[in-house]
Formats: C-alpha cells, structure tokens, sequence
C-alpha cells in the first residue's frame, strides 16, 4: 500500500514532462496519406507520415487496442538514428527515404524502428481457397494477430479472370490451373505503364545510423540490420505468419563483408514484397532479403523478403528519350522506352533527362496488363 500511495503521489507535471513509462508497439501495413518535416526541436526526427492501415501485425498504442479498425490512420517517424529504411526492397540511408515517402504511397512499417516502403503500384494479396470457370475465390487477411481479429476478421472476394489476364508463379509464365491451385498465394497486380528506376550511390544505407548491438535501446534498430540472401529455414509452424520460431540459414553482407551463418529467431516474422506471409510461401533459398534487428537482439525479429519479378536492372551506358541501353549480369541490353514511361530517381518522380544524366543502378519494370502472381507453398 505505501508503494502505491507513493505512485499515486507523481506530481501529473511530472508525469507529462518524461512522457509514458510504458512500452507500446506499432506494426502494420498501409498507405501513406501525409507527410510533413520534423520542427527543429526534434533532433534525431528527419519527417513526419500518416498511414492508412490496412493490415494489423500488432497495434499496443493509445487507442489503437483490441478494438481498432482498418482504416484507421496512425502518425509515425522517420529518424536518423534507429530508422533502417528500405524502399523497392533496396536498403537505403534515411535522408534518402525521407525525400522519397510522399502521400499515395504504400509499405508495412514497424513503429519508427523498419520502414519498409513501396513505390510501385499496390496489389490485392490473399490465399487461394477455391476456383471455378472464370472465377476464383480469394481469402484477404486484416491481421493474423489473435487480438485483432475479431474486430478485423479475414474476408472473402471473388475475383474475376479471363483470356487477358496474364499469370506467373513467381517469376515463370504459367497458366490459370497452376497459378489458382487452392492453397497458393497470389498477388493480383492491376495494369501498369513502364517504370524506370535509378538509384545513385549516395542513397545507400549507412550502418551508422544505427544503434551498435551493444548498446541497444528499446524502439532503435541495432547495427546488425542488414542484406542478406536466404538459404535453408526451418520452423514447426510454417502457416504461422507473425511471431514464430524459425531456423534461418542466410548469406549476409554485415559491413560490407560478406558470411554464411544459421540465426534462431525466437519470434520473427516475414514480410514479403511489403505483405505478411506465412514462411511457407515467404522463406525460399535464394531469395533477397533484409534482416531487421533492434534493441540488442542478435537475431532479426523482422526479415524482409523480396520475390523474383520481371524486372530488367544494370547500369546505364547511354540514354535518350526513345531509348535505353544498359549492362546487366547477361551482358548489354536495349530497351525502347514508351511515350507514357513514369520515371523516378532516387524514389521520386522525374523526366528521362533526370535519369540519364545521372549514374547508378538502374531497374526497368516492363509495361504489363492485368497480372496475377502465384506463390505456391
């Protein structure tokens, strides 16, 4: 009893003035609808967004309990200490994802600490649970956590398919009985103009930004953030999405140097092409991948994944406004550029003059019609 009279007894100035003793935990899936600049008084905040949810991994905060929504928006941070950032699959530094998130844009973001974001077109996902002639019926998660769900259960469309739709299992033509087998996941990609993409050298992700595994605080990533490439992982639970036990055997580029190592999460989670997956569709060998370590974990509690897609990339050796030629791992390619090709550079949108005056990695996503992609478990 004296020691909560002595709780109740904290001036509430004082209460105010250091903020919540408590811990809360923000993750999940949405769009970007705001962005605005950190005020000069916030010194390890670079900017400001609001996202749109529209798939929970866990919401502790404030009014976002048991009871929350998809739909409801969230304010987060980007800082430039403690932020790994990471846009297309691509890990870059925090100035650089700061310029480039913008309103209309979408990604998952775990509180300030993985900011995952896409700047390709977003595309319905969900498991495969029935097919008929011309129809195929679609499972669309909100959250696979236990204390969502009931306010955010899964939901089931029917989504039409026809002669025009093309369809891949992962980066392979296929045809519709193979890609719609109950069971796989598909992503179901509306058409899309082509997109040019170039990255300059100095949007690269720099490990000081982030807090040394020895000295790990709670809501900061750690310096063991970092690519990797996916070899052998095991878990007893593959249909399991969030916070499972799995063995992950990885190639990783800690530093720049490069090792073959086995990591036991106790509780991870991945995250494909921006969407929750169970590892049995997510967790392929040879997949790229970012490992997501925070306070002084040292094994990733988040492991971004990125499928095998139809994308061209390289470097450029000539540029004009019709065409481009690039060399690529196969050697040098021409693409022909079309009339309504967006272009984006560092992230942002651009001209093709932009581009081609520029140096960098560039990546060609190829016009395409309606696209259904499967992934088969």
């Amino acid at each position: 009893m004296k020691t909560m009279s002595r709780l109740i007894a904290v001036p509430l100035s004082f209460m105010l003035a250091v903020g919540p003793v408590w811990g809360a935990t923000a993750a999940f899936c949405g769009k970007v609808t705001a962005v605005k600049p950190a005020t000069a008084k916030q010194k390890n905040t670079l900017t400001h967004f609001t996202v749109k949810i529209d798939y929970y991994d866990y919401i502790s905060r404030g009014k976002f309990g048991r009871q929350s929504k998809v739909g409801e928006s969230i304010d987060q941070q980007v800082l430039k200490l403690g932020s790994v950032c990471v846009i297309n699959g691509r890990m870059v530094n925090a100035a650089t994802f700061s310029k480039a998130i913008r309103p209309g844009l979408w990604g998952y973001f775990y509180e300030t600490t993985w900011l995952d974001l896409q700047t390709t077109p977003d595309f319905q996902w969900g498991e495969v649970v029935a097919v008929g002639k011309d129809t195929f019926t679609l499972r669309i998660h909100r959250t696979h956590k236990s204390i969502h769900l009931e306010t955010n259960p899964p939901v089931e469309v029917k989504v039409p398919f026809d002669a025009s739709v093309s369809f891949r299992l992962e980066d392979k033509p296929t045809d519709a009985a193979t890609a719609l087998r109950p069971g796989n996941w598909v992503q179901i990609h509306e058409p899309r103009p082509q997109m040019i993409a170039l990255w300059n050298a100095d949007t690269a992700y720099d490990p000081a930004e982030q807090q040394p595994v020895e000295q790990g605080k709670r809501g900061l990533a750690n310096d063991l953030s970092c690519r990797a490439v996916l070899g052998n992982v095991e878990t007893k639970t593959p249909d399991q999405v969030l916070d499972l036990s799995a063995q992950v055997t990885c190639d990783r580029w800690l530093k720049g140097k490069k090792e073959t190592l086995t990591l036991n999460a106790k509780k991870t989670s991945f995250i494909l092409d921006g969407k929750l997956a169970p590892p049995k569709i997510a967790a392929k060998a040879g997949r790229q991948a970012v490992l997501c370590h925070y306070r002084s974990e040292k094994v990733p509690h988040k492991i971004l994944v990125r499928s095998k897609d139809d994308t061209v990339r390289g470097t450029i050796i000539a540029m004009n406004e019709s065409t481009l030629r690039l060399a690529g791992p196969g050697g040098a390619t021409q693409i022909t550029i079309d009339q309504d090709t967006q272009f984006q550079l560092d992230g942002l949108p651009t001209n093709w003059k932009a581009v081609a005056k520029k140096g960098g990695d560039v990546v060609i996503y190829p016009k395409r019609g309606r696209t259904i992609i499967a992934f088969a478990p």
